[in-house]
C-alpha cells in the first residue's frame, strides 16, 4: 500500500513537472496551486481499478504540427505523409506470412497511420526505422497517442549507412526507401542480411525511366527522388542474394488514391477549413507536384510497384557483393 501511494505521488510530481514546463513552453505565468487542483482532479474522477484515472495524468503534451505535416495530413489524411489505405497496410503481414509472435521491421513509415494499420494486423513486437528528420517527432506524438509506443519501437536511421542487426528480423516492409536512397545495393544488402534465413521482405516503391519532370514532380519530397528503371531494380535485389516472389504493379491502385488525396482537399477547403497560411502555401506546392506526379503515373511514365522478396533458408547461401 505504501508503495502504490508512493508511485501515485511520483506520478502527480512528475504531472505538476510537465505542467510547469508546459507553462514555461508557452510563455504563461506558472499557477502551481491550480495546477495541482487540476491534477487532483484528474486523480479523483471516476477511479477505475486498473488505473486508467492515474494514466489521465500522463497525457502527452500538446504537439504543434508543423505547417507542411498540417498540409500533408489534410491531403492524404491524419497521420500520412503519402497516398495509404490502410486496409491495404492491414494486409501486409499477410504478405510476409510472418507468425505472429514473430519481430517485424518497418521501414519509412512517414508518419503514424501505416503503423496502426499494420499494428492491427500483427500482434508481434514492431521496430520502426525513419530517414525523414522532419517527420520524426510528430511520427513518436502519433504512436504515443496511439498507444502504441510500447508495442513499436522507433528509431532514426540514415538508409545509406545504417547497419541493421543480423538475422534479426522475421519479416520487413520497405515503402519508398528505394525511390529515394542513393545507393540501393548497400540498402538491398543490409534488408537481406537483417531477414532471418527465409524472411520475407514487402518492397514499395516507384519505377521509371528518368525524365526531366521528375523534379517538378518530386518537388515537395523529403529528399531528391533517386527513381531507377524496374529492370535495374531487379537487379539490384538479385545481386544482393533476395529472391523475387512478386513483383505486383499497383500504379492504378495507387493513383486512385492520390486522385481521393484530392477529392478529400477539395471537400475540405469547400468546407472553409482553418488552415494558417504556412499550411496553405505548403498545400499549394504539393498539389503542384503532385500534378506532375499523377501525370507521370497516368502515361505509365512512372510506376507504383510491389515486391515481395525472399532470404533463401538454405543454409550457407550468402548474398553477393554490391558491385
Amino acid at each position: 500500500m505504501a508503495l502504490a501511494l508512493k508511485g501515485l505521488f511520483d506520478k502527480r510530481n512528475v504531472a505538476l513537472a510537465r505542467a510547469r514546463f508546459h507553462a514555461w513552453w508557452e510563455g504563461e505565468e506558472f499557477d502551481e496551486a491550480a495546477a495541482q487542483a487540476a491534477i487532483e482532479a484528474a486523480a479523483n474522477d471516476k477511479p477505475e481499478p486498473d488505473g486508467s484515472a492515474e494514466d489521465e495524468l500522463f497525457d502527452a503534451l500538446p504537439f504543434d504540427m508543423p505547417p507542411r505535416l498540417t498540409a500533408l495530413g489534410t491531403i492524404w489524411g491524419e497521420g500520412r505523409v503519402r497516398p495509404g489505405d490502410p486496409a491495404s497496410e492491414n494486409l501486409e503481414p499477410g504478405r510476409l506470412g510472418i507468425a505472429p509472435e514473430g519481430v517485424l521491421a518497418v521501414l519509412s513509415p512517414g508518419l503514424e497511420a501505416p503503423l496502426v494499420a499494420i499494428a492491427g494486423a500483427h500482434p508481434g513486437k514492431i521496430e520502426a526505422f525513419e530517414w525523414r528528420d522532419e517527420t520524426f517527432d510528430a511520427l513518436k506524438h502519433g504512436l504515443t497517442k496511439a498507444k502504441l509506443e510500447e508495442r513499436i519501437g522507433l528509431a532514426r536511421v540514415d538508409l545509406e549507412a545504417h547497419v541493421f542487426p543480423l538475422a534479426f528480423y522475421d519479416g520487413l516492409i520497405s515503402i519508398d526507401d528505394f525511390a529515394y536512397c542513393g545507393h540501393p545495393p548497400y540498402l538491398a544488402l543490409q534488408i537481406v542480411k537483417t531477414l532471418k534465413p527465409g524472411a520475407a521482405a514487402v518492397i514499395e516503391c516507384y519505377v521509371g525511366l528518368k525524365c526531366a519532370e521528375f523534379p517538378t514532380a518530386f518537388a515537395s519530397a523529403f529528399a531528391e527522388p533517386q527513381i531507377r528503371a524496374h529492370g535495374d531494380l531487379l537487379q539490384v535485389f538479385s545481386d544482393a542474394g533476395l529472391v523475387v516472389e512478386s513483383d505486383e504493379d499497383f500504379t492504378e491502385e495507387f493513383l486512385n488514391l492520390a486522385r481521393g488525396g484530392f477529392k478529400r482537399l477539395g471537400d475540405v477547403l469547400t468546407n472553409n477549413a482553418k488552415l494558417d497560411v504556412a499550411a496553405m502555401r505548403e498545400l499549394a506546392w504539393e498539389a503542384e507536384a503532385w500534378r506532375m506526379r499523377m501525370k507521370l503515373l497516368a502515361q505509365r511514365r512512372l510506376e507504383r510497384r510491389r515486391f515481395i522478396l525472399r532470404r533463401p533458408a538454405e543454409v550457407g547461401t550468402e548474398p553477393n557483393p554490391p558491385a
